[in-house]
């Protein structure tokens, strides 16, 4: 009697009908492949990295959130940095996921790049080895790691179509480097490509690099995944070795690769192969028998204290003079904190690495809680702002706030019942699959009520972003109508610019907001929504901050960047600090005895007011 053999990746791909491999080789969803039922083969679930494991919602369970590239490149510490890996890992099990899209290893190749806070360093070699040691974290339980964006994506600007020009030395000197240690050294399993064009080809399409140098002069033999919506052709990609389109539904696969066989444009082995490589890298990560498991949040105890270190070892000290620091309990009996990311410090910057942290400690917390029982006296004022935008409304401002999904705008606008509806904590909305669980693209109406009580008096700064046309009311006057705008750059590029309008609000008196967005599909995929309110200033914020410092011992002034400045999909302008920020430090270093700056930006940032202050802290 034959007894079946073990379930593996080239028997399974003996098996597969054409029709099965060419779907095995493209998304399903946003973060999935296909399976293959008839073969009980089941889908793989990929997550956004490298800030944490998001899972497959942007409102799904909170993630804990690493620090980001620059700050692990700057610890210097590799058993560190492996350690990190290894927590990932653990989230990527929560979050029932098999492939972790990170580490992000592209080069700071300018300082002003807005994607350079995932990245770790302008050199490649500490580059290089500090992903290695991430990948060998990731992977360690048998999961797998999927290093990006292979390769030169090193600006935002035109990122979707410009062409990255690098000669084959400097690609293999600096570009190139933490790829192939990636591969050599640590194994990795999977390779992203990136947006860009490399001297002429989209990096997808690329048969030098995906399989001259990655297949055959590094030896790599796993899966080679597009970026999402980062592919821009059939038959060049698959015969160039690119292995899955991501996400899903397909764009270039599907009937068009059926299309292209039967033409004969690409060969059937092709296709084979490449969906060869997806079932392997199911059975490298144990997915073969194996569906998603369901997402949920850590708390553990252990990596909380990890994470705490790993941000500490990442800080670096650029000046400290007269041993102002350490700042110790019986030395102060006041400390002024100041600077707009004093109460609420950025954590991570925009874009598709975003995660919902499971905890967050910001300075004015955390220096209030270290002294305040000292019986020091800790007082704040925010000097400046510094957002683009409208600042995001969060409790106790915000209150009985509820989402409701219609199946379209029509039964929104005609008086219809809300398919879904649900309480929310936040007014910021990103979502990349239906919320009403249809596949595919679909319409939506969406619209959102919200009391907000404003703490102040005078005219506020409201605000409105979304991927589609929407309206938004204060106790039911009309403020913002953005159905006039074309796209503006938000959510990846498919969302209108913000809209704004101001208006005369009392603080401590409650207002209703409501929005309602008529959303229809985009090339992106995603539906998003922002809705935020900023205070009025009455300019004299930097004079209140100044007054603070002067009858204070020493005064702590946190400046840096937050996402509005540093994410995915624009660049910087320069390097200087948004705002009024150095006329912030200056001011304050004028009228305190001791002056501490804390840095909080993920990319370098200039400090013309060094030689003012007594120490200076990048904590990125």
């Amino acid at each position: 009697m034959n007894t079946p053999g073990p379930r593996t990746a080239e028997s399974l791909a003996a098996e597969v009908t054409l029709e099965e491999a060419v779907a095995l080789t493209a998304g399903r969803t946003m973060w999935t492949t296909w399976p293959v039922e008839r073969l009980e083969i089941p889908r793989l679930r990929v997550s956004d990295g490298p800030a944490g494991v998001r899972g497959s919602r942007y409102d799904g369970p909170a993630s804990m959130n690493v620090p980001c590239g620059t700050a692990l490149a700057a610890s210097w510490d590799r058993d560190l940095v492996r350690q990190i890996g290894e927590l990932l890992a653990r989230e990527l099990e929560s979050k029932g996921a098999r492939v972790l899209l990170a580490p992000t290893v592209n080069i700071h190749r300018t300082p002003v790049g807005g994607r350079n806070f995932e990245c770790y360093s302008e050199d490649p070699l500490l580059t290089a080895v500090t992903a290695v040691e991430y990948v060998r974290g990731v992977q360690s339980t048998g999961l797998a790691a999927c290093i990006k964006h292979f390769v030169g994506n090193d600006t935002e600007f035109e990122r979707m179509t410009i062409d990255s020009r690098i000669d084959e030395r400097t690609l293999r000197e600096i570009y190139l480097v933490p790829f192939e240690r990636a591969v050599r050294d640590a194994q990795v399993l999977a390779v992203m490509s990136a947006y860009n064009r490399v001297n002429g080809p989209y990096a997808a399409d690329s048969q030098w690099l995906l399989t001259t140098v990655l297949r055959d002069e590094w030896g790599f033999d796993g899966l080679v995944m597009s970026d999402w919506f980062g592919l821009h052709s059939t038959a060049e990609a698959i015969e160039a070795g690119l292995d899955l389109e991501m996400p899903g539904p397909s764009i270039h696969r599907g009937e068009r690769l059926l299309e292209a066989v039967r033409a004969g444009t690409v060969t059937e082995k092709s296709v084979r192969d490449r969906a060869t490589n997806v079932l392997r890298l199911l059975e490298r990560t144990g997915g073969l028998d194996a569906p998603p498991g369901a997402e949920f949040a850590r708390d553990d105890a252990d990596d909380h204290a990890l994470l705490r270190r790993a941000g500490a070892a990442g800080m670096v000290l650029l000046k400290n003079s007269g041993d102002v620091l350490p700042i110790m309990p019986g030395t102060v009996s006041s400390i002024a904190v100041i600077g707009p990311n004093a109460r609420r410090a950025t954590v991570m910057g925009g874009g598709s690495a975003h995660v919902t942290p499971t905890r967050e400690s910001h300075p004015l917390a955390a220096i209030t809680a270290r002294f305040a029982a000292q019986g020091v006296a800790v007082e704040h004022e925010h000097g400046c702002r510094i957002d683009k935008k409208a600042l995001e409304i969060e409790p106790p401002a915000l209150t009985a706030a509820t989402v409701e999904y219609f199946a379209s705008a029509d039964d929104m606008n005609s008086g219809g019942t809300p398919e879904r509806t649900e309480p929310t904590e936040s007014l910021r909305f990103m979502l990349f699959a239906d919320p009403l669980g249809r596949r595919g693209p679909h319409p939506l109406g969406m619209r959102v009520t919200a009391t907000f009580t404003p703490d102040s008096d005078g005219q506020w700064c409201i605000g409105l972003e979304s991927t589609g046309a929407a309206t938004l009311t204060v106790d039911g006057t009309l403020l913002v109508d953005n159905g006039a705008l074309g796209a503006g750059g938000s959510f990846f590029g498919g969302g209108k610019p913000e809209a704004t309008a101001l208006v005369d609000l009392f603080g401590g008196v409650p207002v209703e907001i409501v929005v309602e967005l008529r959303h229809q599909p985009g090339a992106m995929g995603v539906i998003g929504l922002n809705i935020g309110a900023t205070p009025p200033d009455d300019g004299k914020s930097i004079s209140r901050a100044a007054s603070l410092a002067a009858r204070s011992d020493v005064a702590v002034v946190v400046v840096g960047t937050n996402d509005d400045w540093e994410s995915e999909g624009w660049d910087r302008t320069d390097i200087a600090l948004p705002g009024d920020q150095d006329l912030l430090v200056r001011e304050v270093a004028r009228a305190a005895r001791r002056t501490v700056v804390v840095v909080n930006a993920g990319s370098p940032v200039s400090m013309p007011w060094l030689d003012e202050v007594d120490a200076v802290i990048v904590a990125w």
